[in-house]
């Protein structure tokens, strides 16, 4: 298949997946979607299937349950006309999907708030981009004082944020924990790096820092992490940072801010690594998220 067919497939595919977007409250024809994408509605289940992870039931679902939280957000509307509007035919039954998805029940969650997984829609492209799980929450910060070290990114010939980012954090390298703390990861005994850390890209720079309270040499570089609404996106536990970073801001940047109902407030990005200085624990129970400041679209 030559350049512009593939292009005109991709195309339609999108198209296809607008539909759907456009009636995700109703009962959709899947012959029409499958005609916008010029093929068998067999084939169309199939194809989406492969190319996303999930059968085309599941996103519908997943995308319902999903628009069915902003809902819940930003709305009166009672919980069991929610649950008419996004398919369920009961406020149980909505309930149960709710909390399979997203940890919490619908009321909880419009009470008390919480933290959410959200599918973005589906995009095809070289690769496909949206249709994947992320866990989200709104938070609402207080000016943060932080103490840390920077370096300039925009301008110096990186090409990753990456050849910036994992230098920095390498012990054997630069070792900018080391100079915060005043320790080492692995010390017997040692809490010293146990708790949060914030990676900060603002300005053109990275900044390794922590809280006041958690730094001990408060003569490096300080920052105000400013007050606001931020959107935050958290990872499993135990995972890598090399790996999830770049994975988180993909999603974010790529899929969920371009389709959600947030705008990005300013050129800021924090990740947020929650870490143990005994390499077991930290092993074990680390965990990322990347907050970005936003306001309503």
């Amino acid at each position: 298949m030559n350049i512009d067919s593939n292009v005109n497939m991709l195309s339609q595919l999108n198209e296809a997946v607008g539909y759907i977007e456009e009636n995700l409250c109703a009962e959709f024809d899947l012959e029409k979607v499958a005609g916008i994408a010029c093929v068998s509605a067999d084939s169309f289940v199939r194809f989406f299937s492969y190319m996303t992870g999930m059968t085309l039931t599941e996103y519908v679902r997943r995308r319902r349950l999903t628009l069915a939280a902003r809902e819940l957000e930003r709305s009166e509307m009672p919980i069991v006309d929610i649950a008419v509007k996004y398919g369920y035919d009961s406020a149980v039954s909505f309930s149960r999907a709710f909390a399979r998805q997203h940890g919490i029940s619908p009321s909880s969650y419009r009470k008390n708030g919480g933290s959410l997984k959200v599918y973005s829609p589906a995009s095809f492209h070289i690769v496909i981009k949206g249709a994947k799980e992320m866990n989200f929450r709104i938070v609402e910060l207080k000016d943060t004082v932080v103490y840390g070290v920077s370096k300039q990114y925009e301008g110096m010939g990186y090409k990753t944020r990456e050849e910036l980012r994992n230098p920095m954090w390498t012990e054997s390298m630069e070792d900018v924990p080391g100079k915060i703390c005043n320790g080492k990861w692995n010390e017997p005994g040692s809490t010293i790096y146990d708790g949060v850390w914030y990676g900060i890209w603002q300005d053109g720079k990275y900044m390794i820092a922590r809280e006041a309270k958690d730094a001990q040499n408060h003569d490096l570089e300080s920052r105000v992490i400013p007050a606001g609404i931020y959107a935050a996106f958290t990872t499993e536990k135990g995972t890598l940072a090399w790996e999830e970073f770049p994975r988180l801001f993909e999603l974010i940047f790529d899929s969920w801010l371009p389709s959600s109902e947030y705008k990005l407030k300013s050129d800021l990005a924090i990740e947020v690594l929650h870490l143990w200085t005994d390499y077991d624990l930290r092993k074990k129970n680390k965990y990322y998220e990347v907050w970005i400041p936003v306001e309503l679209k």
